[in-house]
């Protein structure tokens, strides 16, 4: 871990109410910095590896449902991460996608900030229309219209802008006319998938994660009805009920619930390959899949258009079941090298992560200092 010896690091990270890929990677940064964790709401439970971290919350970690519907104290976000006080610190590093970017420092510090993607409720309503959808529209709008102002005023604030995905560099200069000073993926535990060993590809197609709407498994399952290949799904969520009812009467298709990862390996040896029919910001599945020497039938548009080589899969280009059913179709014509696939994947293994983004930091210091970091 890195103290820079004179430099006081503080690191800022969104909501911490459960864990997901974004907590992933701010595991990691942990591990490369020291200093205090500021988050609006902090749920150690979830987050072990911090024990013996100094976190910082604000006032909202003691209100009504701040961890388990944190999501509703979004509207009042960037006012929250405005107050943190981080006028003792030389260099900030935020991991955002939302507000955790909306920081403040003292003149003369230092502001280096990740982005997973600019708050999408905000600037990408096609993708996720929460800020604009439901009840109250005419309210939503205004709020809506006051944080984007806010939001757009905040990204000024970052000295050196990263991004996880070429796709997220795009809309970080689309939302906020700034262009990224570097592009560095996410860390994906690649060795953890290496050892799995093909036996065959009885069980078709696999899919694997939390079963939410966006995800898209229900165009997948729609595509396995059209072409009549066998659907493993594992995992969990509240899309779960809708899925298992448009998959009645489909033999062909089986929900296997959560798996440990050994039976998700054990799987993953008897499946032919992976789809990944949603539009994501980068996308773990497919470089996992990839590490475990399956190919992968991905969306092209977003992550998986960046990780998915041609020779490690098929992409297409219309969320719809028979441009999917027509990819699988093509996957199943050709052969895929498993030492291509995995050495693809060991493009975005976690120790590219902590190289890269280490020297970024690292060099981002030495010319804002003027010195060595």
């Amino acid at each position: 871990m890195i103290g820079m010896g004179k430099r006081k690091f503080a690191l800022v990270h969104d909501y911490m109410a459960v864990f997901g890929g974004a907590e992933g990677t701010l595991k990691e940064i942990c591990g490369l910095f020291e200093g205090p964790l500021f988050t609006a709401q902090y749920n150690p439970d979830k987050f072990p590896w911090l024990k013996g971290r100094e976190v910082v919350t604000s006032w909202v970690q003691k209100m009504p449902m701040a961890l388990t519907r944190h999501y509703i104290y979004a509207p009042i976000m960037p006012w929250v991460y405005r107050a943190f006080n981080l006028r003792p610190y030389d260099v900030i590093l935020t991991d955002s996608h939302s507000f955790a970017h909306q920081v403040r420092k003292r003149p003369g510090a230092l502001h280096v900030c990740y982005y997973y993607t600019p708050a999408r409720s905000l600037w990408a309503p096609e993708i996720d229309n929460r800020a604009l959808g439901g009840r109250f529209g005419a309210l939503r709008k205004v709020l809506a219209k006051k944080l984007k102002a806010l939001d757009l005023e905040a990204s000024k604030g970052p000295d050196v802008l990263m991004a996880i995905s070429h796709t997220i560099g795009e809309r970080v200069e689309m939302a906020y006319g700034r262009k990224v000073d570097h592009v560095i993926y996410p860390p994906v535990e690649t060795q953890k998938w290496s050892d799995v060993q093909p036996v065959d590809s009885d069980q078709g197609f696999l899919m694997w994660g939390r079963l939410i709407a966006y995800k898209k498994y229900d165009l997948a399952i729609e595509a396995c009805k059209i072409t009549g290949h066998k659907l493993q799904i594992v995992g969990s969520g509240p899309f779960e009920p809708e899925l298992r009812k448009l998959a009645e009467g489909m033999p062909n298709v089986t929900f296997h619930g959560r798996l440990s990862d050994a039976d998700l390996k054990s799987l993953m040896s008897h499946c032919k390959g992976v789809l990944f029919p949603c539009y994501e910001d980068f996308g773990i599945v497919p470089v996992e899949g990839m590490a475990a020497g399956l190919p992968v039938v991905a969306y092209g548009v977003g992550g998986a258009g960046e990780t998915v080589t041609p020779d490690c899969g098929v992409l297409f280009d219309e969320q719809t079941p028979e441009c999917l059913a027509e990819a699988m179709r093509k996957l199943d014509s050709r052969t895929f090298d498993s030492a291509v696939l995995k050495a693809n994947a060991a493009r975005f293994d976690v120790e590219i992560f902590r190289q890269q983004y280490k020297e970024a930091v690292e060099s981002a210091m030495a010319k804002h200092f003027g010195e060595k970091a």
